[in-house]
């Protein structure tokens, strides 16, 4: 028996054909049906197997989900309790941390000093029971002077997260400060397509102070005003708008102070441009200081001289302040710029914490793309100003060595 469709029968599509007698001559009319017959079956026997199969699929899919834990949310539970147990004594490495929870193939890898270590593996352990997971612990090189354990999570037999923490002597943590934005956008735009926490120091009362304020502040990159001060008599140099002056008034520097900030939205912080002669004054450091007080801002010293007056002043009010470690591009080469950037990893690993200052260039933004992935690498945590004005250390270390400052650098390269 053969099945065959017939178009005038909709309501009969498919009917039963008497079995042939195969002894009989062949019908060519009835041969043609079958062929027919057969030719239109295959797609739709092929479409129904098909669909049994993608329902199957679907199904085990499903099963699948309802199974396995939310990956993310555990990953991110376990995030903040770690953040709470170790608070600025543990770094969770990658991009701001919470962008290595997305590498679901390698585990998470956070730093903790040895006060903090065993707080930390208890903090996941317990968050990870919370979540109803089982733990596989191995601990790693046991012969090293500092420990090391990987902690593994399932659920339900499907894996879900890894976690690797790493006892250190103590935490490496740097700022890199970017000066003189505002004069345009195409510098600050270029720099935010870059994935790392520079800091914004901007320059005020210019065509792009405030829109490249917002935008960095959009982006949650920290903001600094770059406040312009008083530079050595006969230098040259012409610090702009909103400038601090040898011999202003305290109502004249509270006037500029304000004026500069409503200029550059956001800033949480000021470091100053220029300034070699203003900074070496401590009566008008300390008026300057108390106006930034006042705000609660902080202070980076940008040290244009080596009598600079500015961080003591800072301190001496208060103020969460710090102090610029090198100069990143005097001379404008990446070839410079890169030589000053392993200075800078130098002092950090000597220091613990360091603060460099570069500038807009396109050389200096070339030797950034470079380098900061080899901070990373040796455990060395990039962070804005903001945070690293705040850090303990931040308040006990002094500048070391006199070193050039960036005037007399650039005098020397300028033969001047």
């Amino acid at each position: 028996m053969v099945l065959c469709l017939f178009r005038h029968r909709p309501a009969q599509l498919i009917r039963a054909l008497p079995t042939p007698d195969l002894t009989a001559a062949p019908n060519p009319a009835r041969t043609r049906l079958f062929c027919l017959s057969l030719n239109f079956l295959k797609p739709l026997l092929i479409f129904l197997t098909l669909s049994a199969l993608f329902q199957s699929a679907c199904s085990k899919r499903e099963k699948e989900q309802v199974q396995s834990p939310d990956f993310h949310n555990t990953a991110q539970h376990i995030y903040k309790a770690v953040e709470r147990a170790g608070g600025s004594e543990i770094w969770i490495k990658g991009q701001g941390g919470r962008s290595s929870l997305e590498n679901r193939g390698g585990p998470v890898e956070v730093l903790s000093v040895s006060s903090k270590y065993d707080l930390i593996v208890a903090a996941i352990r317990r968050e990870a029971t919370v979540e109803g997971l089982k733990a596989e612990a191995q601990p790693k090189n046991p012969k090293e002077p500092f420990r090391s354990i990987e902690l593994r999570f399932t659920g339900k037999n499907n894996f879900v997260t890894r976690w690797h923490v790493r006892e250190v002597p103590k935490l490496l943590r740097a700022a890199i400060v970017i000066d003189d934005l505002g004069q345009d956008l195409e510098a600050a735009n270029k720099l935010l397509r870059e994935p790392y926490p520079l800091t914004f120091s901007i320059l005020p009362e210019l065509a792009f102070s405030s829109q490249t304020a917002h935008a960095a502040h959009a982006a949650h990159r920290a903001v600094m005003l770059h406040l312009p001060m008083q530079p050595e008599p006969g230098s040259g140099a012409n610090p702009g708008p909103g400038e601090i002056l040898i011999g202003m008034p305290r109502d004249e520097v509270v006037k500029t102070i304000r004026a500069d900030l409503n200029t550059v939205p956001f800033a949480e912080g000021v470091n100053n441009h220029m300034g070699s002669r203003a900074t070496a004054n401590a009566e008008l450091m300390a008026e300057v200081m108390k106006v930034l007080a006042s705000r609660g801002l902080y202070f980076v010293d940008s040290r244009t001289t080596a009598n600079t007056r500015a961080l003591a002043m800072a301190r001496r009010q208060g103020l969460p302040s710090f102090y610029r470690s090198v100069f990143l591009d005097d001379k404008e080469t990446v070839a410079y710029t890169l030589d000053q950037l392993r200075t800078f990893r130098r002092v950090v690993q000597d220091r613990g914490i360091a603060l460099a200052i570069g500038h807009p260039h396109a050389t200096t933004l070339e030797a950034l793309k470079e380098f900061l992935p080899e901070l990373e690498r040796d455990d060395i945590q990039l962070i804005p100003a903001s945070q690293l004005v705040h850090l303990p250390e931040a308040a006990r270390l002094e500048p070391t060595g006199r070193g050039p400052t960036i005037t007399e650098a650039r005098n020397s390269i300028q033969g001047r």
